[in-house]
């Protein structure tokens, strides 16, 4: 304060033709001590006597602005006293929230920042390295008790669990402060943890680390700025061993000319005390004692210790908030001052002091309207390992954190950062179920299907919005994605050649038929009914197209009857015939008018009665099933998309009735005599037949117990398949004996078929 003072009384631009005085009372660290100088402070200009007034507004006291205290108890007593006439106070040191009321303190400054950033700056700290599990440790006193108060409060909104709370006391003897240590270190070994937060006063930090290094506990202490580069805590035996120190400093800059000052200042105290001793030596003797003068001004440690230092800034810019004060209440140019009044009131130089907006070491200082400097900290470590205890700083805070987390040696493998979690961190997906008083020890529970895990909020599931769904151990819901067969898939390639090749030999065998329409084996075999047959199955190749794409409520209204349809045409005329072929091979006693009509009108009628039955059955297909449900409620994220069969029964009837005529075209002929010397015709419906019941008998258990696309694809399967038996096992032959042998198709070989 004496160098500041001196280098404003030296400028010609703060204070022109004014100069500041000073007075320094030491506080003893002791409330009651300082009401002394408190009361020398308050005392009427010119007098020592304080004077009781009611209207203290023109109560012109002995000073004018008060520089400190450094302790928080101090700054209380003294604030108090000191508030009634509104003395700007302004501290260097005190870091206590409590001050930032300005109801309570109006007319309190300070030029370090408030714990409150501190805290926040901790509280950033701690959620980086995402530990939630710590002990906290503070001294039993104003600064101790309020920084753990608002810690606490700070630590549950950002979801850290504080296991342990214990105090320091401070007024205790040695030993009952080392007996309380004891218990607070048996706790914290006891709620194991591996970060620890000491929030203390300087002394009691001191005692503490003491019985630290004695029980040999390495954990990661987080230091408040009270006690984080002490000299005597760094300077400790055995300080090496105690783990990682994380520390908040406030961010310090060296005043230039200070060392000078402080070596120039020693230099004479060594002088002026050196003398004494030499007059007292010529009177006492030689063998006077000269230990305590053994030091050289080189070596003072003062001048290198950061905490001396970052006090003489605080001192510093707080001597100077006032000066600046001075200058805006005395209307001060670069010239001189000009009074407005004669007689300045503290009250009135508070005012400024609120004000002020100066530049110190290249940066601008001001209040904020808490009476607390816009500045930040440092985070700062020790570094352990060299054999002289020293600190880096490897980062900063000021309302936003900037670290360098490589520059910490955690003395794990590998340089792990250590953990300090109650119970480790939950999947993406799931929630916390709290077990016990703490929210940071927990089960991890997995969110459902059709339920997510918010981002937002870590100890429920909420369900999924209508037409979106999730799987289990989500945290977003999804629309569904529809599948089904496209064009490009290479099962469904494969199937479109078979198609191919299908449709080609129908296309041949309908060809070869239509020149051969007047021979007695196309006659034989139905006639224009093996025309119907061949484009039934033409009908079929077509709906097996039907089940590739994706299906709109038209496709599935037509797909499954046209292909039901276009196999009861066909399986129509196999029975028709194959009665016909059991009447004349083996029930030739029948009249032949009967078998007539059978091959003329009757024909067509049972053709057009067994259509009708399968149309009916079709119609109560299309009107009994949904296809497709948009609006259902959602339960999936992927769904193969295919008409949907609701109505089992009505499906069953349409191709069960188809199995029916196969089965009885099948046992007709099955049974039919080959006549002697004509063409086996019962033969080549029955293989056909059987060819077809056997492939359909295989699909239905196997449609049952198919899901999604392979249901669609089995049919086209089989539908393909069953086509091919009866073109090869009906239509082959005689497209052989027209093409190969057509001298075998004449009406001597047919003729018990065209009788």
């Amino acid at each position: 304060m004496q160098f500041t003072i001196e280098e404003i009384n030296n400028s010609t631009i703060i204070l022109p033709g004014e100069s500041v005085g000073y007075e320094m009372y030491d506080t003893c660290l002791s409330s009651i001590a300082v009401i002394h100088s408190v009361l020398m402070f308050l005392a009427q200009n010119g007098t020592n006597q304080v004077e009781m007034q009611c209207n203290l507004t023109e109560y012109k006291t002995r000073v004018m602005a008060v520089i400190g205290p450094s302790s928080t108890e101090v700054a209380t007593s003294s604030m108090k006293i000191l508030s009634t006439v509104l003395i700007p106070q302004v501290s260097y040191a005190v870091t206590s929230d409590v001050f930032s009321d300005k109801n309570i303190y109006p007319s309190f400054y300070r030029t370090v920042p408030s714990d409150s950033k501190q805290v926040d700056g901790m509280i950033a700290l701690i959620s980086y390295f995402r530990w939630n599990w710590i002990a906290v440790v503070g001294s039993d006193d104003d600064y101790g008790k309020s920084a753990l108060q608002q810690f606490s409060s700070s630590a549950m909104s950002s979801g850290i669990c504080i296991s342990y709370k214990g105090l320091i006391p401070v007024y205790l003897s040695t030993s009952d402060t080392t007996t309380a240590i004891e218990n607070i270190l048996d706790e914290i070994e006891k709620a194991d943890v591996n970060v620890v937060l000491v929030f203390a006063s300087l002394t009691q930090s001191i005692a503490f680390f003491k019985e630290v290094i004695m029980r040999n506990m390495t954990q990661v202490w987080i230091a408040s700025a009270s006690w984080v580069l002490s000299q005597s805590i760094l300077s400790m035996p055995g300080i090496e061993r105690i783990g990682t120190v994380i520390g908040f400093f406030p961010s310090v800059q060296t005043i230039p000319g200070f060392d000078i000052f402080v070596k120039n200042t020693i230099s004479k105290i060594y002088a002026n005390q050196l003398s004494s001793q030499s007059t007292s030596t010529s009177t006492v003797g030689s063998n006077s004692d000269y230990q305590g003068l053994d030091f050289k001004v080189d070596q003072i440690p003062i001048i290198l210790n950061p905490l001396t230092e970052l006090n003489a800034q605080s001192v510093y810019t707080a001597v100077y908030a006032v000066a600046y004060a001075l200058h805006n209440l005395l209307n001060c140019n670069s010239v001189k001052c000009n009074k407005k009044n004669a007689t300045i009131y503290p009250w009135s130089l508070l005012k400024e002091v609120r004000k002020v907006n100066f530049s110190v070491f290249n940066t601008t200082f001001g209040f904020d309207v808490n009476g607390n400097p816009k500045t930040g900290y440092d985070i700062v470590i020790y570094n352990l390992s060299d054999t002289d205890t020293e600190f880096i700083k490897i980062g900063s805070y000021n309302n936003v954190m900037d670290l360098n987390s490589s520059l910490i040696y955690w003395g794990t493998p590998n340089n792990k950062v250590p953990e300090s979690q109650c119970s480790g961190d939950c999947l993406p997906g799931q929630i916390k179920r709290v077990k016990g008083t703490h929210s940071c020890c927990y089960d991890c529970i997995d969110c459902q299907e059709g339920f997510f895990q918010s981002a937002d909020d870590d100890f429920e599931c909420y369900i999924c919005p209508a037409g979106q769904w999730s799987n289990i151990r989500s945290t977003v819901c999804s629309d569904p994605t529809y599948l089904f067969l496209q064009w490009t898939d290479t099962s469904v390639i494969f199937i479109l050649l078979l198609t191919s090749v299908l449709f080609c030999t129908i296309i041949g065998t309908f060809v070869i038929f239509v020149k051969n329409r007047q021979t007695a084996l196309v006659r034989a075999s139905g006639g224009y009914m093996s025309f119907l047959a061949l484009s039934s199955l033409l009908a079929v190749t077509a709906s097996i197209v039907l089940f590739i794409g994706q299906p709109t409520m038209n496709i599935c209204k037509i797909q499954q009857p046209l292909q039901a349809i276009g196999f009861t045409c066909c399986l129509s005329t196999f029975s028709i015939k194959a009665l016909q072929v059991i009447l004349v091979t083996d029930f030739k006693c029948v009249d032949g008018k009967y078998i007539q009509w059978l091959k003329t009108k009757g024909t067509w009628a049972s053709l057009l009665l067994s259509i009708l039955i399968q149309c009916l059955f079709c119609v109560w297909y299309i009107k009994s099933n949904q296809f497709l449900s948009p609006d259902e409620k959602v339960t999936y994220l992927r769904k193969y998309l295919k008409c949907e069969i609701s109505n089992v029964p009505s499906f069953a009837l349409m191709f069960g009735y188809n199995g029916i005529l196969v089965l009885m075209s099948f046992m007709l002929n099955c049974v039919a005599q080959a006549p002697p010397g004509q063409y086996n015709l019962a033969r080549d419906i029955t293989f056909s037949m059987l060819g077809y019941l056997l492939i359909w008998i295989v699909f239905v258990p196997a449609y049952a117990k198919l899901t999604d696309g392979n249901q669609p694809l089995l049919q086209m399967v089989v539908a393909l398949v069953s086509s091919f038996a009866i073109i090869f096992g009906y239509f082959f032959p005689k497209c052989y004996i027209l093409i190969m042998k057509p001298d075998m198709a004449s009406e001597e070989y047919f003729k018990i078929y065209n009788n």
